[in-house]
């Protein structure tokens, strides 16, 4: 396998990624009563931040930059990506702003960690643009993806 084999692979692979998160997003939108929404929306941000990660191929690592994002919704990637980072995918200790007190009670040791409650849907309120977020992002990524298959070798 060449590496522009692996390349359009990843390309690929980084469409039904984005897919996944869009598809589920629709759902979500269609079913807000439904309980399972948030572990669902959680699952659609780290779908879509997959193909922005490092990928290891068989020839090199493969990421997808963030030229194919609509120029309007790079604030909202670069949080979705740090949400990610931060809270979906790791329980990043910045984020929580946890503080430890120790207490001794009648001779028994007590732990205290007041921290944020971080529930992982902050960004749950701007749906619709998350949505169009990962609809322009496809658009764009589509017209690429007919210029890597033309360029593959038959």
């Amino acid at each position: 396998m060449t590496e522009q084999d692996e390349q359009y692979i990843h390309f690929v692979a980084c469409i039904t990624s984005l897919n996944n998160a869009w598809h589920t997003l629709m759902l979500i939108d269609t079913q807000r009563a439904n309980p399972l929404i948030a572990p669902a929306f959680r699952f659609c941000l780290v779908e879509y931040c997959k193909p922005y990660n490092a990928s290891q191929g068989l020839t090199k690592k493969f990421k997808l930059d963030t030229r194919f994002i609509p120029h309007q919704f790079l604030p909202l990637h670069k949080r979705i990506v740090d949400s990610r980072d931060q809270i979906h995918a790791h329980a990043d200790l910045t984020v929580m702003q946890a503080t430890l007190t120790v207490h001794e009670v009648m001779g028994e040791r007590y732990t205290l960690i007041p921290q944020n409650y971080i529930h992982g849907t902050e960004e749950l309120g701007h749906l619709l643009e998350i949505v169009s977020l990962v609809e322009g992002t496809l658009d764009s990524m589509y017209v690429e993806q007919k210029v890597l298959e033309a360029a593959l070798k038959t």
